[in-house]
């Protein structure tokens, strides 16, 4: 009895044993096709069963042993692609750094050209606004220049005339009839009345006014010449001049003199 019940334990066990081994290997084998070719999948449905009683101890432990190498192997394969993958993610981050580093160098080199630019065009501007400034003092002298002889010129035109209707005025002073001497006389009579002469003035002897008028004997114009006395005593003959406007007619159309030349003595 009890050797009956012994034998019967020992197949039971032997049965249990054989069935998980079986499932290990059938799982193994099932997962190690699919991962090595999607094709061996039919091979999978298509393999047979082994016999397990056929199949002793030491025959399963060199399967576990295969088994766990290939456990191994699939372990250091997964290892390795995760350090590859880790690799290979800092190999990116290093080419995006580099990337990164060359962009921001480039921008700098950029702004570093664009800031030199910026100076040499300021540079260039400031240069050229002194350029520029240059010619328009110089051409601002040049017409001043111009405009200064030309003022001299007309100036000195003005006292050649002036020197000219004293001169003919002297030659004609000497030809004057009656009539003309009394003409001349009644103007440069009412011009002296008019002359209010300032205190402590300092003057020349003698002062030439050369009178323009009109038939009606209004004046259109005064000058004064040869007279070096002060501004205030060469401003009181002038003045005194526009105040006797309009002066006395002419007798006679022969006797009027457009620019009449009247010589003023002031006080001693």
């Amino acid at each position: 009895m009890n050797s009956n019940k012994k034998k019967k334990l020992s197949i039971t066990i032997k049965v249990l044993i054989v069935h998980m081994v079986s499932i290990v290997l059938l799982d193994l084998n099932i997962s190690a096709y699919v991962k090595k070719d999607s094709n061996n999948f039919d091979n999978v449905k298509n393999a047979q069963f082994i016999n397990l009683k056929s199949i002793s101890l030491e025959e399963i432990q060199k399967k576990r042993a295969l088994i766990e190498e290939k456990k191994r192997k699939l372990e250091a394969l997964k290892k390795k692609r995760k350090a590859d993958e880790i690799k290979r993610k800092k190999k990116l981050l290093a080419e995006k750094k580099k990337k990164a580093d060359e962009a921001k160098k480039k921008k700098l080199e950029e702004e570093k050209r664009k800031i030199e630019r910026e100076k040499e065009l300021k540079k260039l501007a400031e240069e050229k606004k002194k350029k520029d400034l240059k010619r328009l003092k110089q051409e601002e002298e040049e017409k001043l220049a111009s405009y200064e002889l030309e003022k001299l010129e007309n100036e000195l035109k003005e006292i050649e005339r002036l020197e000219s209707l004293i001169k003919q005025q002297r030659i004609r002073n000497a030809q004057l009839s009656d009539a003309e001497k009394r003409y001349i006389l009644s103007i440069k009579s009412k011009i002296e009345n008019n002359w209010l002469i300032p205190h402590d003035t300092k003057h020349d002897k003698l002062c030439t006014a050369i009178v323009n008028q009109l038939p009606s004997g209004k004046i259109t114009d005064v000058k004064i010449h040869g007279c070096t006395g002060d501004p205030l005593y060469i401003d009181s003959l002038v003045n005194a001049v526009w105040k006797s406007s309009p002066l006395p007619v002419a007798p006679d159309i022969e006797v009027y003199q457009e620019n009449i030349v009247l010589q003023f003595e002031g006080p001693q």
